[in-house]
């Protein structure tokens, strides 16, 4: 019996580290939760495993275009607040400043489009930027598997919701901001909108995924959101014909969400931030894409370090001690993404 009393309490023990672990470094709640598809809160709210939500939630119940085939049920799954099987519970967290200044960021987690990091890439940037004035909206999209709309389906609809109350919040531009794979997104929400209302004013890219083709391709981020290469290259369950067309839409998806190709002279001025020791997204991402932008005559701007790695994500000066950034590069980093924001 006490063995299994131990057992139990181990258990429970091992239950509160983890759950304590999970926990975001600052005490920082969004005013409002919004479910895109959810039409109950309720319901909603009990499907997720999220310490970061508001007490005011709104469910848009609106129609999915796309499923994205995930039946697991959402989880988190790791200390950087990262979130994996979002499918119905897709939603966004907004932030309101004191003084609003008229700039609003939607922000664009990353993780590999597998799970999303919303502390250091969503919350913590949400501190730094309501400081400012900005308003901020964190996207807690659609994991894809495969299902290569549904992420900028939910962006696109976050977009439609803000502009529709941008008045009412003080707000005047609307811009986007992602990381890794969510910069990724981010770009794609800059040069894949379908009218003015989900076009980006502007962009700020972290160490961004761009290209999904050649040798700087990032697999994992292309992988999950277009399906894997077993995948595609399946001969055995299709016939000659089919698995010719197939190669051609692989073929084509992979070149319509390389972005690079996707930049032209509408597409909104950037602010890109990459590490040239990237081991994980080489910094040829962001050259490309800044390149392209310089070349359609889009004013934008490239900060490029020589030593940060992969993911060194955003930390506040509330929570400085955490960062594993150079404290000059930090410091030079933010300094020049808040003159860049006051300049636009």
């Amino acid at each position: 019996m006490k063995k299994v009393l131990l057992s139990l309490l181990m258990i429970i023990t091992a239950g509160v580290m983890q759950a304590q672990q999970f926990v975001p470094l600052i005490d920082l709640k969004p005013q409002k939760t919004i479910f895109l598809y959810a039409d109950d809160a309720g319901a909603a709210l009990a499907q997720i495993d999220d310490p970061v939500v508001a007490k005011d939630v709104e469910c848009l119940a609106l129609p999915v275009k796309e499923e994205c085939g995930i039946t697991n049920p959402e989880r988190m799954v790791g200390g950087l607040g990262q979130i994996t099987d979002i499918n119905h519970t897709s939603r966004f967290d907004l932030y309101f400043p004191e003084k609003p200044n008229g700039q609003m960021v939607v922000m664009c987690p990353g993780g590999g489009y597998a799970v999303v990091c919303t502390y250091g890439e969503g919350l913590y940037a949400a501190q730094w930027l309501l400081e400012r004035g900005i308003t901020v909206a964190v996207a807690k999209h659609r994991m894809p598997h495969g299902h290569w709309t549904t992420p900028l389906d939910d962006l696109q609809e976050i977009f439609r919701y803000c502009r529709a109350h941008a008045a009412e919040w003080g707000v005047n531009k609307i811009g986007v901001m992602g990381y890794s794979a969510g910069g990724h997104l981010a770009a794609s929400v800059s040069t894949l909108y379908v009218d003015d209302v989900t076009r980006p004013d502007f962009s700020i890219l972290f160490y961004p995924v761009i290209t999904f083709e050649g040798k700087y391709v990032e697999p994992g981020t292309r992988g999950n959101l277009l399906g894997y290469e077993d995948y595609w290259n399946n001969r055995r369950d299709y016939t000659a014909d089919e698995y010719i067309a197939r190669q051609k839409q692989y073929a084509a998806l992979k070149e319509h969400y390389s972005l690079e190709k996707r930049v032209d002279s509408n597409t909104p001025p950037a602010f890109l931030v990459h590490g040239q020791a990237d081991d994980v997204v080489p910094v040829q991402n962001s050259l490309m894409y800044y390149s392209r932008l310089i070349e359609c005559g889009v004013k934008s701007e490239l900060q490029v370090y020589d030593s940060p790695k992969h993911g060194f994500c955003f930390f506040g000066e509330a929570i400085k001690e955490h960062d594993w950034l150079n404290p000059g590069i930090r410091s030079s980093l933010n300094n020049s993404l808040e003159r860049w924001l006051q300049n636009l």
